[in-house]
């Protein structure tokens, strides 16, 4: 028997479905390396360092009993937590992942095409619980700004991505190859135009190499895009609702 296409309409169902699942810690990269000597593999500590680390933990439990007997010391730990975590660690991450996406294709067959999806949309659900994250931890609107920033250019460039793909799952209707790519193009404006507007009018820098990669697109699938102070919620909104009216043309099942 051979194997059926999946419908790219039904596919397309499917894919806002799927999870990206971080690769598991993998020993077989070296990473359970000896501790003394990074160029042998070992199972465990020397007599040495297991007494070294008795020592440690000892400290430790006296550390933890003095910070308790003073006020002060339990005040300090949270703060200083929290201003560590203000940094653009995870962001950088993402915005290195989707970097890897753009010089390494996904396969054709739909398969690869959906895992690329669920890859791309799993890292889009990561930048969005870590700009609510930075947006608790940040003390500061400059803090916060340049990892706003960031996470918008990540988001958008993401995007762009996930609608070429989607362009390909849907090939077959050629209406759905051009609505999907617009749902997804007009939210990657729209993430950019937020951190402008909410900024006074400047572009950053991060956007330069990601603004051509929007409008080369929308200009592919006729999407027309408006200035960023023109640039609201609200018109996507009305470009979400065309694209999914144009869908429902198609001689397929429309997305739920």
């Amino acid at each position: 028997m051979g194997t059926r296409t999946p419908d790219p309409l039904h596919a397309k169902q499917v894919l806002y479905q799927l999870s990206y699942i971080p690769t598991p810690f993998d020993s077989a990269q070296g990473d359970t390396g000896d501790v003394e000597d990074c160029t042998r593999r070992s199972r465990h500590l020397s007599k040495q360092m297991r007494k070294g680390l008795r020592i440690s933990a000892a400290v430790l439990l006296v550390c933890v009993a003095l910070a308790g007997a003073g006020a002060p010391l339990r005040a300090g730990t949270p703060v200083r937590v929290a201003v560590n975590r203000c940094n653009s660690q995870t962001v950088d991450e993402a915005y290195a992942r989707v970097r890897d996406f753009d010089r390494h294709a996904p396969g054709s067959s739909a398969s690869d095409l959906l895992q690329r999806i669920g890859a791309i949309t799993g890292l889009l659900a990561t930048l969005r619980e870590e700009r609510d994250i930075l947006d608790s931890i940040c003390a500061s609107d400059a803090a916060r700004a340049p990892l706003f920033a960031e996470i918008a250019a990540t988001t958008a460039w993401a995007l762009t991505l996930e609608s070429d793909v989607a362009a390909k799952l849907d090939a077959s209707c050629p209406a759905a190859a051009q609505a999907f790519p617009k749902l997804m193009l007009s939210d990657a404006w729209l993430s950019m135009a937020t951190v402008i507007n909410d900024s006074g009018g400047p572009v950053p820098a991060i956007f330069t190499d990601v603004i051509p990669k929007v409008q080369s697109r929308a200009q592919a699938v006729g999407l027309t895009l408006p200035s960023w102070a023109d640039t609201s919620a609200y018109w996507r909104d009305q470009v979400h609702s065309q694209a999914k009216a144009t869908v429902a043309t198609c001689p397929s099942p429309t997305p739920s």
